[in-house]
């Protein structure tokens, strides 16, 4: 008979995440699928790399990327990180952009952010990534979440089950 913390480990929580487990969850390198509007009215979803601090949700687009009109266009946006192999964490954050800078290049606090978010992403080699590209220009992209939807593991939540 599998132990409840063994039974965890393998089919997961099978709850919502708390905001500590969350911060805990992004602090890895986990992509997050940035949710815009396009001007027709159709969804467009782009892979970005995210920091949580707990209470926002920070991204920092090229120049150039395509959904940075999509944000100013209308900023409604949604982020939604995931695993998607056992236990199947997910956190789905839903709320308003705000365009904090840009398009800058990094330097000063935009650096150390970067520099921490290429670290998490590609480990020894983020430093030097980095380097080679802080002078190209970027957006600094605040999302304070206006509602969080996180789950973890394999079985339905209850809401379903009826």
């Amino acid at each position: 008979m599998a132990t409840e913390q063994q039974e965890e480990q393998d089919m997961g929580k099978m709850r919502a995440l708390t905001n500590e487990e969350i911060v805990e969850f992004l602090s890895g390198p986990i992509v997050a699928r940035l949710g815009t509007v396009k001007p027709d009215g159709a969804p467009y979803v782009t892979p970005v790399w995210q920091e949580y601090d707990g209470e926002a949700v920070y991204f920092m687009p090229r120049a150039k990327a395509r959904f940075m009109k999509f944000i100013q266009n209308n900023p409604r946006i949604c982020l939604h990180c995931a695993i998607d192999e056992i236990p199947f964490t997910r956190v789905l954050f839903e709320g308003t952009a705000e365009i904090v800078a840009g398009p800058v290049p990094l330097e000063g606090e935009l650096l150390e952010l970067g520099q921490r978010v290429a670290r998490r992403y590609l480990g020894e080699h983020g430093p030097t990534y980095l380097e080679d590209s802080k002078e190209r220009p970027r957006y600094l992209v605040k999302l304070i979440p206006e509602k969080i939807t996180s789950w973890e593991g394999v079985e339905w939540h209850s809401r379903y089950l009826t």
